[in-house]
């Protein structure tokens, strides 16, 4: 009995034997098969890797050919600027010349062995060029020993610096006309009803890149903020000035802290240039404000303006090709109001009695008459393009930018349909119901606020030849505002074409601002005008000339007609205008007359209530020139105000009494204009695949 349970007992210890035998040879051969496995794996993991770096390889030797490749390139560009990387221009010249043309795609980089077996088997580049920005697709294909593949894709996006010149109330090449009677604050302060509020609110900018004049026995302004200059600041006769705050009147500051916030009360204080190296921040004036980004210490001030529409050729016109690049981004609307879109020649006489479109969606083709009302208001969202001149008043609703890619006639007010608090103040950029006014306009030629056309001392509402500027000699000898500012601006454009100038004594002196090969642009009150710079001095001692000395145009301050004596005139055709570009005030093509125009401009004059000034809300744009008008024998009792900003190469006021200039922060980053002179390459996207 005993002898069965022993045996029992040895057959269950032998059969537990033999499965734990077999589990451990299960798991054995487990153990090996994965030890198989991971090294496969691993030899795999390490041939994509090898792949994958092969692959990035490929991408970083695509982006040194498409940019440092173009760095060394565009520094023998005679378009290349002292210190910058070059310009949009070059820059599409170049990739042209690399045989990647837009919306095609190419093989920049062949099979190429970095080593280590690992080869770049290809990168392939699509160039697809838009408004202001060129867009490059890299696929990088990588491989290692023959058998692991990778793939990488980037997009590499150039283009132009974001403008900073939005960050100014004014900001103009050059600054005079402006300063004579005006009053620079924070829209934000004006409006403010809010006493928790005060001593909040920023500083305002006014620059002036190229020139200011200061009327120093006459001006009365004041700034609540800071004023940049760079070039010269004379009195009216071209002397140079130092004190912008002299005894006889002139430009003076109001107080703000060293965090630059407004102080109130409001105190004036007299503007100091301010000094130092490093310049210390939050002065109220900067003379010969640096170019130079590191030395900027006060904030970022533009060396130019760049245009609306890209300028791909340098031409400084916009193309059609240029415009339709930003008309097949525009995606906004306007509805409301009377929107008349002109087809042919505007025979009417006034502005329209009813509109022909009921709403305009991204871009319109022709030249259009936008006029809102309090009860029916031009109601605007986002951007859109207009491949024609606009015409625009009335009140706007909405937050939007037109682009317009010829002239802007501002026929009337422009304000916001705002509403009001309990107390009956006004919610400035906001409407009853809530709607964010946000509005700005860009030109790709002029913006005329008011009327320009009429002569000095003549009837703003006679439409008689005798009333009006020609815009050239066959008529009255005298000419209006606009062209007298013209003859400066030319002057200023000219002067950069000459590598001498003419002195007091018939004699040449150097030109300092001379710049070989320059592209001046001219303006012209009609096309096909002759162009009229005020650069003479004559024999009776009328007139300018170039000081060596001062380094400045001496004499009287402008021009008041057609005097050949201390003007020069350039017809059409003349040698001079071969390499220059000429934009004119008038409509283009001539599909408004200056008479049909001004009626507009006698409209708007005689349903205006006695003392009520011209008043614009909104930020105006363009790199060309600005013209705002408010004289003293019209209704608006020679006042302006205008809460936004006033941006442009050239500005031209004349406003006989007060210019009432609240900028709007709101407008710092919301009209969005590329420098294409400065561009540079950033990497928008990055994915891998295998």
């Amino acid at each position: 009995m005993l002898f069965c349970k022993l045996r029992n007992q040895r057959g269950s210890a032998v059969l537990i034997a033999v499965m734990v035998l077999l589990m451990m040879t299960l798991i054995g051969i487990q153990m090996h098969s994965i030890s198989v496995d991971d090294m496969e794996i691993s030899g795999n993991s390490n041939r994509a890797t090898k792949a994958f770096y092969a692959a990035e390889a490929g991408l970083a030797l695509a982006q040194s050919i498409l940019w440092n490749d173009y760095v060394s390139y565009a520094s023998t560009n005679p378009y290349k600027e002292s210190g910058k990387i070059g310009n949009r221009a070059t820059y599409t010249a170049y990739l042209d010349g690399l045989g990647l043309i837009d919306s095609a795609s190419a093989k920049l980089v062949v099979a190429t062995d970095v080593g280590t077996g690992q080869f770049i088997d290809s990168v392939v580049v699509e160039r697809l060029d838009g408004a202001g920005v060129t867009e490059l697709d890299v696929t990088s294909y990588g491989s290692a020993d023959d058998n692991s593949h990778q793939e990488i894709a980037a997009v590499l996006k150039v283009e132009g610096e974001a403008f900073k010149g939005f960050e100014f109330a004014i900001l103009a090449n050059n600054v005079n006309c402006i300063m004579c009677h005006a009053r620079i604050d924070n829209v934000d302060r004006v409006f403010n009803t809010d006493t928790s509020k005060t001593g909040t609110f920023d500083r305002v900018k006014v620059a002036a890149l190229e020139s200011m004049l200061i009327r120093t026995t006459s001006a009365d302004s004041y700034v609540a903020g800071t004023v940049y200059t760079r070039g010269i600041v004379t009195d009216k006769k071209g002397n140079p000035i130092t004190n912008l705050s002299p005894t006889g009147g002139g430009l003076e500051g109001w107080v703000f802290d060293t965090t630059g916030k407004i102080q109130e009360p409001m105190n004036t204080v007299p503007l100091t240039n301010t000094t130092g190296d490093p310049l210390p921040q939050y002065g109220n004036l900067y003379m010969n404000y640096p170019t130079d980004d590191a030395q900027m210490t006060d904030g970022e001030l533009p060396t130019k303006f760049p245009p609306p529409f890209p300028d791909d050729n340098g031409n400084k016109q916009v193309d059609d090709a240029e415009f339709q690049q930003v008309a097949d981004n525009a995606s906004g609307g306007i509805s409301g109001g009377l929107i008349y879109a002109v087809s042919g020649n505007y025979n009417q006489s006034g502005p329209p009695n009813s509109g022909n479109r009921s709403s305009i969606t991204g871009s319109h083709d022709g030249n259009l008459i936008l006029i809102g009302t309090p009860d029916d208001p031009i109601v605007i969202t986002d951007d859109i393009a207009v491949n024609g001149d606009v015409i625009i008043q009335g009140v706007v609703k909405g937050t939007g930018q037109i682009f317009a890619k010829g002239n802007v006639y501002v026929t009337g007010d422009i304000t916001y349909a705002d509403g009001t608090d309990a107390n009956g103040n006004r919610t400035f950029g906001k409407a009853a119901d809530g709607t964010r006014n946000l509005f700005s306009i860009a030109a790709g030629k002029n913006i005329m606020v008011g009327d320009y056309l009429t002569l000095k001392k003549q009837s703003l509402t006679d439409l008689s030849p005798a009333s009006m500027d020609p815009g050239n000699l066959t008529s009255n000898e005298e000419f209006s505002f606009a062209q007298s500012e013209m003859t400066l601006f030319n002057r200023s454009e000219w002067t950069k074409t000459q590598e001498f100038l003419p002195t007091v004594g018939g004699g040449l002196a150097p030109n300092p601002s001379y710049i070989p090969g320059y592209k001046p642009r001219y303006y012209t009150m009609n096309e096909g005008d002759p162009v009229y710079i005020y650069n003479k001095i004559n024999a009776s001692g009328k007139g300018t000339y170039w000081d060596p000395d001062t380094q400045s145009w001496l004499g009287k301050e402008h021009a008041s007609n057609y005097d050949l004596s201390i003007l020069t005139m350039l017809p059409p055709g003349a040698p001079e205008l071969t390499n220059a570009t000429v934009v004119s005030l008038s409509s283009s093509g001539g599909w408004i007359s200056p008479e049909k125009l001004k009626t507009f401009w006698i409209a708007d004059e005689n349903q205006r209530a006695p003392g009520d000034p011209f008043k614009i809300d909104g930020q105006l744009y363009t790199n060309n020139s600005t013209f705002t008008l408010s004289r003293k024998r019209s209704k608006t009792g020679g006042r302006m105000e205008v809460n936004g900003a006033l941006v442009s190469a050239d500005v031209g006021v004349l406003v006989g009494v007060e210019l009432k200039l609240n900028y709007d922060q709101r407008l710092k980053n919301f009209l969005k204009i590329k420098d294409d002179s400065q561009i540079a390459i950033a990497r928008a996207s990055w994915f891998a695949r295998r």
